[in-house]
C-alpha cells in the first residue's frame, strides 16, 4: 500500500465521520429551528450544549483531515481538498465523499441562518415589549436604572422637589 492511498484510506474515513456529525448537526438545527418558532425554551437549552460538542467534533476532524492532506503535500484548506481529488482522479469514492459533505454542510449553514433570523425576530419582539412596558406607563418613570425609587423625576403630591 502507497502512502497516497494509506492517506486517502485515511481521509475517507475522515470525510465519512465528518458527514455524519454534519448530518446531526443539521438534524440539530432543524430541532432548534422548531423550538425557536414554538418558544421551547427547554429544547433550545438542549440544543445548545449539543451543538456546542458537535461543532467541536467537526473541527477536530477538520484538523485531522488537513493532517493528513498536509502529509500528502496539499493545503490543509477546502482548496487542498480540491487539488487532492484533481490530482488524484481516481479516488472517486473519497470525491463522492467530499461531495456529501459540501451538500450536507451547505443544508446546515442555511438553516443556521434561518435560525439566526428566528433569534433576531424574537429579540426585537422582546425589545418592543420591554420597551412598551418601560415607557408605556407613568409607574415606569417612577424607578431608575438600578430599580430604586426615582421620586425627582415624577410629580407627587406633597414631595420637596430636587
Amino acid at each position: 500500500m502507497t502512502q497516497a492511498s494509506a492517506q486517502d484510506i485515511a481521509i475517507q474515513q475522515c470525510l465519512t465521520e465528518e458527514t455524519e456529525a454534519m448530518n446531526a448537526l443539521a438534524t440539530l438545527l432543524k430541532k432548534e429551528q422548531l423550538a425557536l418558532s414554538n418558544g421551547d425554551l427547554d429544547t433550545l437549552n438542549q440544543t445548545t450544549a449539543s451543538k456546542s460538542d458537535l461543532l467541536r467534533q467537526i473541527v477536530d476532524l477538520e484538523k485531522i483531515r488537513g493532517t493528513h492532506l498536509g502529509t500528502l503535500g496539499f493545503a490543509s484548506k477546502p482548496e487542498g481538498m480540491q487539488d487532492y481529488l484533481s490530482k488524484f482522479p481516481d479516488t472517486t469514492v473519497t470525491a463522492q465523499l467530499w461531495k456529501d459533505l459540501l451538500t450536507v454542510s451547505e443544508q446546515a449553514k442555511e438553516d443556521n441562518r434561518t435560525n439566526g433570523l428566528l433569534i433576531n425576530r424574537r429579540l426585537s419582539q422582546n425589545q418592543i415589549a420591554l420597551g412598551v412596558l418601560g415607557h408605556g406607563n407613568s409607574a415606569g418613570a417612577l424607578y431608575g436604572p438600578s430599580g430604586q425609587a426615582s421620586l425627582g423625576s415624577a410629580n407627587v403630591k406633597g414631595s420637596v422637589p430636587r
